[in-house]
């Protein structure tokens, strides 16, 4: 759904308080001006309850703060942005900009986890708080959230936009030649694909990026978009998710033969082109869809951990290489195979307060990454616990050299459950998927 589903003029604010409790004051204000029923201080209270016990920093300089409120009836947010910026955590951490409360029915929980997917996605644009930073009123911020505000420019070399058309041009006319019955242009937040508006009208257009908000903004028409965490990819491997993403949403089909037109983000154009039969080129991940289909496991689950182990491969944590597993479905198997090296931090929580839809949640999981032991997740996304070890006797070792204890617990869970599991390597930062014991895809970070 569109963030105006969620967000009025009304309910965006320029903030003008200095602490944590003056603008959420600020911010449930404004929603009560639209609701009088509203019990503004008991909203603030839950609010501040719920900070104490978990942090709502998404981002080093923003913060989503939520509650759940016995019969609201109602999924609303309210969006405030400081120019000084607001303490929010310790002394230690930068203060935070932008402030998006959210407010949603109790009975709502589920839907309340999606909605803060999706305002997570729209937060999660690059140049959104430079855009937003340069707003000289509410109604600015508003717009610049929506999108409506005009990029920057960004300064195109002439032949390279030329290169990259006549790419595209190419790609066109293959559709009718191969036979193919789309075209995927992978594509990075700052290059400019305006031009594409001209392309002839021949078949589908999907986009995969990293950035789809930038996309957006640019106005560029696409029969899909894909967001997929492109993060330090080697181009291969970037080619090889975005496949993985188009057929997991149900973009592209077994029967699809596509152009696929990429590039080296290092290069700022796209300079590769290549005819995918995706039957030939895929049947392990169709392979994989077909598994998913019948599985507990929600795709934007998937997604989303994807999205956090591509961060955690190319960022680490707090400067250092980190090393992790997911073990993503059917958890009842899943636990008779585990048991605990560490006390699970998140028992007891909640558990729409321990989803991994939930953004705010984001910042925990990657602090928790150092710690050994594996995540244990839920098929609709509910962390059960974290720091489990995984039980391997009588697993074969893994023929691939330069797998270790880790990808060897990772893929005997899958043997023994319909589980998948998505291993980062703490030396090589490459993320690789295991289902029914079998690697299903591994991709390798560029040199950094």
């Amino acid at each position: 759904m569109p963030l105006t589903e969620y967000l009025t003029p009304a309910r965006t604010l320029l903030l003008q308080g200095r602490t944590k409790g003056e603008v959420l004051e600020e911010l449930v204000g404004a929603v009560r001006r639209e609701d009088p029923e509203l019990d503004r201080e008991g909203v603030v209270r839950v609010l501040l309850d719920r900070e104490k016990s978990v942090s709502s920093r998404i981002a080093p300089t923003i913060a989503l703060p939520h509650a759940l409120l016995p019969g609201y009836g109602k999924q609303i947010i309210a969006v405030g942005y400081s120019p000084a910026g607001v303490p929010w955590d310790s002394p230690e951490q930068p203060p935070v900009n932008l402030i998006v409360v959210s407010l949603c029915d109790e009975r709502q929980a589920s839907r309340h986890i999606h909605m803060l997917g999706e305002i997570a996605h729209v937060l999660s644009a690059p140049s959104l708080l430079d855009r937003i930073s340069s707003a000289g009123s509410a109604e600015e911020v508003y717009d610049s959230l929506l999108g409506r505000r005009a990029p920057a420019a960004v300064p195109t070399d002439a032949r390279k936009e030329r290169l990259c058309r006549s790419l595209v041009e190419h790609a066109c006319a293959l559709v009718q030649e191969a036979g193919a019955s789309a075209v995927m242009v992978l594509a990075d937040a700052d290059l400019v694909l305006k031009f594409l508006e001209e392309r002839p009208r021949r078949g589908r257009f999907i986009l995969a990026t990293s950035d789809a908000k930038a996309h957006a903004e640019q106005g560029t028409k696409f029969s899909a978009v894909l967001d997929v965490p492109f993060l330090g990819l080697r181009r291969a491997d970037r080619v090889k998710l975005a496949f993985l993403f188009a057929l997991s949403h149900g973009v592209i089909d077994k029967g699809d033969i596509v152009v696929c037109v990429s590039g080296d983000p290092a290069a700022g154009m796209l300079h590769a082109l290549e005819i995918i039969d995706v039957a030939e080129e895929f049947h392990v991940f169709l392979s994989l869809r077909s598994e998913l289909t019948g599985s507990d496991i929600d795709g934007h689950v998937l997604d989303r951990v994807l999205h956090m182990a591509a961060a955690l491969a190319r960022q680490g944590r707090e400067g250092r290489p980190v090393g992790a597993i997911f073990v993503l479905g059917d958890y009842e198997n899943v636990r008779k195979r585990c048991h605990q090296l560490v006390m699970n931090p998140f028992r007891g929580y909640p558990e729409d307060e321990r989803n991994v839809l939930d953004p705010s949640l984001e910042e925990t999981v990657k602090e928790f990454s150092r710690i050994d032991g594996a995540f244990i997740i839920r098929g609709d996304g509910v962390i059960m616990s974290m720091g489990s070890y995984i039980e391997t006797a009588g697993t074969p070792a893994l023929l691939e050299s330069g797998l270790g204890a880790r990808h060897t617990a990772a893929m005997a869970i899958t043997t023994s459950t319909q589980a998948l599991s998505i291993v980062i390597s703490e030396s090589t930062h490459r993320i690789t998927l295991f289902k029914r014991g079998k690697l299903v895809m591994a991709l390798e970070q560029a040199l950094r």
